[in-house]
């Protein structure tokens, strides 16, 4: 991975001027194998974890103790759930349906409250994002319009997790300062100073390097006056994309998360 130096000491001000409403952070929707009891106790379960590690401030839920008991009696807190059909060609189970699950959100809280379990409430920040992609040798600026495929995977990814995301307008002016070279610069400074006209407390800088059949992701997160960076082992594209989301949400959660106590 090339690293991102840090070297300029001026960041993106931590506020919320930019902050959004997430809503429906207590509801998903995931395939369940068929409509029988098993497989919506399973799918349930599965939506309950999704729903926790979208509010939750943890490096991994599933070792919190809270984490489990909820979890052994995930359809006690199901507020309403709704199957439909799948598309014949999204998915070959003749059987499986989605399934929206809504979640009790007093309920859930009223357990995180006695568990001292940090929980990221819904207003958020958005986070810019500057993006390289890279295909059979050629490196380019992330155009939503140009690569449908890699928007469809963020917008996953962040609609996931509950981060909030922007990418720069790229007009003429930006297109003539910024290039593909300061998204991956190790001198920041550039791409700092053209984040400063969106106003937002995170900027994020990434590539997305497609080999074969997966994608390798490269990301490093500008906030709180702070660098972090991270990567991934090649994956198929959603997972790469939901890697770069999952730092976002951890920095982010952990920055923002309250106690419920507090």
């Amino acid at each position: 991975m090339r690293l991102w130096s840090l070297l300029v000491l001026v960041f993106l001000p931590v506020n919320l001027l930019q902050a959004v409403e997430v809503k429906g952070l207590y509801e998903i929707e995931l395939i369940a194998n068929s409509e029988s009891a098993a497989d919506r106790e399973q799918a349930v379960k599965q939506a309950l974890y999704g729903v926790l590690s979208r509010v939750l401030v943890s490096d991994d839920i599933s070792k919190l103790p809270a984490v489990q008991q909820l979890l052994q009696g995930a359809q006690h807190y199901v507020k309403q759930f709704q199957y439909s059909l799948i598309p014949a060609d999204a998915y070959s189970e003749s059987d499986a349906r989605l399934i929206r699950v809504e979640f009790d959100q007093d309920q859930l809280l009223e357990v995180i409250r006695t568990s001292q379990v940090g929980v990221w409430s819904e207003i958020r920040p958005e986070t810019l994002i500057w993006l390289v992609v890279e295909e059979d040798g050629k490196r380019q600026l992330y155009n939503p319009d140009m690569l449908p495929d890699i928007e469809s995977a963020l917008s996953l990814a962040s609609k996931v997790k509950g981060v909030p995301i922007m990418f720069p307008i790229l007009d003429l002016e930006e297109q003539q300062r910024i290039s593909v070279s300061d998204v991956l610069s190790a001198d920041s400074r550039n791409l700092l100073a053209a984040s400063a006209r969106y106003e937002v407390p995170a900027m994020m800088a990434g590539r997305l390097v497609r080999k074969d059949q997966c994608w390798q992701g490269e990301w490093a997160f500008y906030f709180d006056s702070k660098i972090q960076q991270w990567s991934n082992e090649c994956l198929p594209l959603k997972a790469a994309a939901m890697e770069g989301m999952q730092g976002a949400y951890r920095i982010l959660s952990n920055y923002y998360g309250v106690k419920p106590n507090n």
